[in-house]
């Protein structure tokens, strides 16, 4: 009788879903054991559970863990909507990490994360497991579970591995790094801090749907919530084709956040045909605008979706 018993209690009490093998996440050098049924991304780097509404997704950034960890903390989240609940120091493949228990809402759901985070003075990982509160404390237990078997291994040769696109450097832009599902190039690939107005090309795809209906509206709408920059005024726009695609081109006056330079913004919203968008950002010092605008638009003439 003693293996019904067992049986029975373990259904009353809920079993935590298995924890599948170790696999390295497309273009990181982070290697995780996601939840049993969690599969592989398309959008960014990570896992995700349709049937949980849940993700993992991996971010590897050219940033000092210190003053990443020293930014986690209740006041600054608290800026971008997230609430701190917890937070615990942790050990992850030799280096310190900080574990936090976060909640936020969105789209009128409240949204609980497991958030790893961890690195060295040049690289900072970024781990974090998103589920609805609803889906209960089972699916967070399991996503925990696996944002903590968080371990380094040798990244990838190729820094497209695992993107949706392609785009290729100009003889003046090279690319420096990539975050997420992010690259970014800079004059002569120039890596670490860049100085005020100094010349910034970001491409990327995005993580979630956006960009129907209105193309032109959704892109004036997108330019308002770019970060960094200040008094963005839209001075130009058309419509372009990118990689077959058709597309949005935007130009806009704007103020660096901290200098006050002023600052020419560049960017293109190109629909993928799937509900969502790549996105094309490019910032430079007025003075040099004449100069790096070409640049930006070589850059994106080269742009094209691909099947990885």
């Amino acid at each position: 009788m003693r293996r019904p018993v067992i049986a029975l209690i373990s259904a009353l009490l809920g079993v935590l879903p298995a924890l599948a093998a170790p696999v390295r996440v497309p273009g990181t050098n982070v290697t995780l054991e996601p939840p049993a049924g969690f599969v592989a991304a398309e959008n960014y780097p990570g896992f995700q559970s349709a049937e949980h509404q849940a993700t993992i997704m991996v971010t590897q950034m050219p940033a000092p863990i210190a003053e990443v960890m020293k930014a986690m903390n209740k006041e600054t989240m608290a800026t971008r909507g997230m609430t701190l609940l917890s937070s615990s120091a942790e050990k992850v493949a030799g280096l310190d990490a900080l574990l936090l228990e976060v909640a936020q809402t969105g789209g009128g759901v409240e949204y609980l994360k497991w958030m790893l985070v961890t690195g060295d003075p040049d690289t900072t990982y970024m781990v974090v497991g998103t589920f609805p509160r609803t889906a209960g404390k089972e699916v967070g237990a399991v996503i925990r579970a696996s944002v903590l078997t968080a371990s380094l291994t040798q990244g990838p040769g190729d820094p497209y591995e695992g993107l949706l696109f392609r785009v290729e450097p100009t003889p003046v832009l090279k690319l420096s790094d990539r975050v997420s599902n992010l690259l970014i190039f800079t004059e002569a690939g120039k890596k670490g801090v860049l100085g005020p107005g100094e010349p910034l090309y970001i491409v990327g795809s995005s993580i979630g749907p956006g960009a129907s209906g209105d193309l032109q509206a959704f892109s004036k709408a997108r330019a308002q919530q770019t970060e960094k920059i200040t008094d963005i005024r839209i001075v130009g726009g058309r419509e372009i084709e990118v990689g077959g695609l058709a597309a949005w081109e935007l130009l806009a006056d704007a103020k660096d956040e901290k200098s006050g330079i002023p600052v020419r913004f560049y960017q293109v919203i190109v629909p993928d045909g799937g509900g969502g968008y790549f996105i094309v950002q490019g910032f430079v010092a007025t003075d040099r605008a004449v100069e790096l605008l070409p640049e930006f638009r070589k850059l994106t003439e080269s742009f094209r979706k691909t099947d990885d």
